[in-house]
């Protein structure tokens, strides 16, 4: 997971250092407690894709049908994976240590750049990646 994702936007820059700190903790975990950091990775997500959406809303994003799109599907099938794991936890485990992050890096690289790329043609970013007044 050494790849940059930063994209210069303090506020989204800070979930997404948050989520892979989940995802590298759910990584190295003990077996017990695997699950529950499941769990904290779903709700964390689920508040990021809260503030986005908000702030997408907010702000007039034009192609914001397609990134609620994307959060809904990549939301939908975190809660597929955990609740596979309940049963069968190696269903999870290979999730999370094969797919999680791919999925992850692909949604910040092909999805979340629009949106920081929007942030600062609009000048909505601050000279250091802070989130303007609005």
């Amino acid at each position: 997971m050494g790849d940059d994702l930063h994209l210069n936007v303090s506020a989204m820059d800070e979930k997404h250092d948050a989520f892979l700190d989940i995802l590298a903790r759910i990584q190295s975990c003990e077996k017990g407690d695997f699950m529950a950091l499941f769990a904290e990775m779903i709700e964390h997500t689920k508040a990021h894709f809260a503030f986005e959406e908000e702030m997408m809303t907010r702000l007039g994003f034009n192609d914001r049908k397609e990134h609620f799109d994307e959060h809904a599907h990549m939301l939908s099938e975190m809660n597929y994976f955990f609740e596979k794991a309940k049963r069968m936890p190696a269903f999870g485990k290979s999730y999370i240590n094969d797919y999680a992050y791919e999925k992850f890096k692909r949604h910040v690289t092909n999805i979340d750049s629009q949106l920081a790329m929007f942030l600062k043609e609009k000048n909505y970013i601050g000279a250091n990646g802070s989130l303007q007044e609005l």
